[in-house]
């Protein structure tokens, strides 16, 4: 009889000390849903894995906060597919109505570039910076010098005596245009370095750019005209890869949602067996 009484009092020790690990795991899972519910999604989280962690043994809870979990990550990627969707339809719109007022040059027959009309082809024919854009958002700069002085690289100085230099360009060539020789640099991607953002920054100043070679250097003021297409084409490109950036977001956001539903109805399916 002590033996079975003992027994008993183990079990019902066990089982009391369970129902205390489900009710404290149960205060985490409260302030969890309460936060989920308030959309502070990152405070659910945080309370769910709170359970996981320190309660092991909470078999039920543990159940509950998984599915709360999903719910969470539901939320969120829903929410991303909103924010998303609203940059793309604001970005579009502003996107299309700056193309508008650009050039698009065809660019041997497979992707176009948008350049300020003030910079078209035709008007090639002084020492210049020129900017442009491609259909898929890259930004290229060229540097132009009428003569033939050997210059790889730029730099542009403001009137508050800042400056920026481009590294030197792996594409170099010459050119002609109204029967003068031009010499043209190609800088996009890193070897841009930020002179059009530089530009733009400084617009309301007079700008100098430097043609660099290794033995020599010219600089010149750059024109009115020449400051303010490269400020119009890097608002594009600015506004285009936010536009672009926002629609990889959303299609990432798409695929999360999806992922989480196939997850769910894996999880319904399983309790229903």
């Amino acid at each position: 009889m002590k033996k079975i009484g003992l027994f008993l009092l183990l079990i019902g020790l066990m089982t009391a000390c369970k129902d205390s690990i489900e009710e404290q795991a149960q205060v985490h899972f409260q302030l969890a849903s309460q936060a989920y519910a308030k959309g502070a999604y990152d405070v659910a989280r945080s309370e769910v894995d709170s359970i996981r962690l320190l309660y092991p043994r909470a078999i039920q809870t543990r159940k509950e906060a998984l599915q709360l979990r999903l719910e969470i990550d539901l939320a969120e990627g829903q929410q991303a597919v909103e924010e998303a969707d609203k940059v793309i339809q604001k970005k579009t719109d502003l996107v299309d109505r700056l193309k508008g007022k650009m050039i698009l040059e065809p660019q041997h027959g497979t992707v176009g570039n948008y350049v300020s009309p003030a910079q078209t082809v035709d008007k090639i024919g002084h020492n210049m910076l020129r900017a442009h854009v491609t259909e898929q958002g890259l930004l290229t700069l060229t540097s132009i010098y009428v003569g033939k002085m050997g210059h790889r690289s730029v730099r542009v100085t403001s009137a508050d005596g800042k400056s920026i230099q481009t590294t030197s360009s792996t594409a170099h060539f010459m050119s002609e245009s109204h029967g003068k020789e031009l010499e043209e640099n190609v800088f996009s991607n890193d070897h841009e370095t930020g002179v059009c953002a530089f530009i733009s920054e400084h617009a309301g100043q007079e700008i100098k750019v430097t043609f660099i070679a290794p033995d020599q250097s010219k600089t010149i003021v750059l024109s009115s005209e020449d400051v303010n297409a490269i400020v119009a084409i890097y608002d594009l490109y600015s506004q285009m890869t936010v536009l672009n950036d926002a629609r990889v977001k959303y299609a990432d956001a798409c695929q999360k949602v999806k992922f989480i539903h196939q997850k769910m109805e894996g999880q319904a399916t399983a309790e229903e067996d």
